[in-house]
């Protein structure tokens, strides 16, 4: 049996195996070891994932889709030419795909993996992603907090015995804050803040609305395909200004340009560096711990390296962040790491990696001001150190009661309303005066996030009534029969055969060339591709590599 790491993430997914107690990533079809978290299906109802998929974002928008992680663990769903998939099945495919590429790379099956997840992500979170492996046929027992394996990378990496660190994890779509400490073969989360929909994502938007601004332009009401040209050609900007301090984003079929530099980025993204600013100081407060106490920075997350992010967090945090590893590679390095360990290899000396409570679990009790709106009772608080089991003490709240509703919540805010409700307890009890009835409600957390809430009413001794229930948010949830029949249906869908990906990558590559160019440009974009059609016709597979070899020149020197 082989274990591997995966690190599913919002813009750029990895897969990373243990060898002789080191990390070694898994190259996918294209020699590539980041494969882009996008799916798209094609004009055969094949799935195209990664690279390929990426580029049908722009030439067929409609039938494309990124970014779904965002929506993990909510009840949105995407249509793709026809095909309507949940979040967690688009994952799926994503996982599909990386699962291939390992088997590929390692010669056998591989049928369990340890899929990395934001610390911030709440219980319907990680629960959708251990059902995207399910889907793809991966046995998923274990999630590992993102922070968890950037630290496992770093203390790996520096040799050091022990350490703290503040982890800054600012991938495509989520930004994960952490305070992490290494000790004795222990890596401990202390505390984490975070924002799951905040990532470098959203300074490609910035960019573009301001493109938008610039030309007196709704960015709103552009058509799909014109929105995703766009957004392209600002994360395109957006990189480069991760290379240089200046570029110019041309939008050449509009005529349209815009210069751009670190310094006007800045300012663009103002809002979004207030939003980063709070969660790190967030996660500070919380782990009671000064910056002197902290003996790293650490980033973590392809945004991360864009020069805006460091300067900010030099800025504000007067200490320069570093970056121990690629920070694209990082955390797909430590799960890979920790999917050795799980395999009790002999060349990896164990460790514990212990996990905390993001948000804070509670009940709700009655608001008398306003019975209609109750307020948020903690039962367990948040970056309580996991498992643990916490209890508190309630009565009924009028006369006469026959049943008490006890609903479960997720979440920091003072009013249930504004909080996760994860399900509930009908408790039936003898009607008394208000406050007689005693109930005693205990929440016992596990280190896979599951939660079991046991309601005792012990108002007669001797004769105590007790209700257990294991949390889980149904609307939001897959039964056993559903997950099957789901799994099967998803399986109609192939994806893309291995030998087609390098064409079928350069053929979509010139499509969106074509599209974005004009003139010349355009007319030697249409001439590389009537070659490679030719080459395809003739079916020499000699003169296919060779085509393909000089469309990648011609298409980079386009770019």
């Amino acid at each position: 049996m082989v274990i591997i790491g995966i690190d599913l993430g919002t813009t750029n997914s990895l897969a990373c195996i243990c060898q002789e107690g080191r990390a070694v990533l898994i190259p996918n079809s294209l020699g590539e070891t980041l494969t882009p978290s996008v799916v798209s299906v094609d004009e055969n109802g094949e799935i195209c994932v990664g690279a390929v998929a990426k580029e049908r974002l722009v030439s067929h928008p409609e039938a494309s889709a990124s970014s779904f992680k965002r929506f993990m663990g909510t009840d949105k769903t995407f249509t793709l030419a026809g095909n309507s998939f949940t979040p967690q099945e688009l994952s799926s495919f994503v996982l599909r795909q990386l699962k291939e590429d390992a088997e590929r790379f390692l010669g056998e099956e591989v049928t369990e993996a340890v899929i990395s997840v934001p610390a911030y992500f709440n219980d319907n979170q990680r629960y959708a992603t251990k059902e995207a492996g399910e889907l793809a046929g991966i046995h998923v027992e274990r999630l590992v907090n993102e922070p968890s394996a950037a630290a496992l990378t770093a203390s790996r990496i520096s040799g050091e015995e022990e350490g703290s660190y503040l982890v800054f994890d600012f991938g495509g779509g989520t930004l994960d804050v952490s305070v992490v400490d290494y000790f004795e073969n222990v890596i401990e989360i202390v505390a984490v803040s975070g924002d799951n929909r905040l990532g470098g994502d959203d300074f490609d938007e910035v960019i573009a609305r301001s493109f938008c601004t610039h030309h007196q332009m709704d960015y709103d009401g552009l058509e799909p395909q014109k929105k995703a040209a766009l957004l392209r050609l600002s994360e395109k900007c957006k990189r480069e200004l991760t290379e240089q301090d200046e570029t110019e984003l041309v939008w050449e079929t509009e005529d349209k340009r815009m210069p751009l530099n670190n310094l006007l980025l800045a300012g663009l993204g103002q809002s979004l560096f207030d939003r980063i600013s709070q969660a790190v100081h967030t996660a500070l407060r919380d782990s009671a711990r000064s910056l002197d106490e902290i003996d790293e920075i650490v980033l973590v997350g392809g945004s991360s390296k864009m020069p805006v992010i460091s300067l900010y967090l030099q800025t504000q945090l007067k200490r320069r962040p570093s970056m121990v590893a690629s920070p694209d590679e990082v955390v797909a390095m430590g799960v890979g790491i920790y999917a050795g360990i799980k395999e009790r290899r002999e060349d990896i000396k164990d460790l514990v990696l212990t996990d905390i409570c993001p948000f804070t679990l509670g009940t709700d009790v009655v608001n008398y001001v306003d019975e209609e709106n109750p307020i948020m009772s903690a039962v367990i608080e948040r970056n309580s150190v996991l498992p643990c089991s916490r209890t508190g003490y309630y009565s009924n709240s009028h006369d006469n009661q026959s049943r008490i509703d006890i609903g479960i919540y997720q979440g920091e805010a003072y009013y249930c309303k504004d909080n996760l409700k994860l399900g509930s307890i009908r408790m039936d009890i003898q009607p008394r005066k208000r406050g007689e009835n005693h109930l005693k409600i205990c929440f016992t957390y596990d280190i896979n996030g599951i939660l079991e809430v046991e309601v005792t009413d012990f108002t007669n001794p001797g004769a105590e009534q007790t209700k257990r229930k294991v949390l889980v948010s149904e609307n939001l949830r897959l039964s056993e029969e559903e997950l099957e029949r789901r799994l099967e249906e998803l399986r109609k869908y192939k994806l893309m055969p291995r030998g087609g990906i390098r064409l079928k990558m350069v053929m979509e590559r010139g499509e969106r060339l074509y599209a974005q160019t004009l003139g010349s440009r355009r007319m030697e974009v249409a001439a590389v591709m009537k070659k490679i059609q030719e080459a395809v016709a003739g079916g020499d597979d000699r003169q296919i590599a060779e085509c393909l070899k000089v469309a990648e020149e011609i298409f980079d020197r386009l770019e």
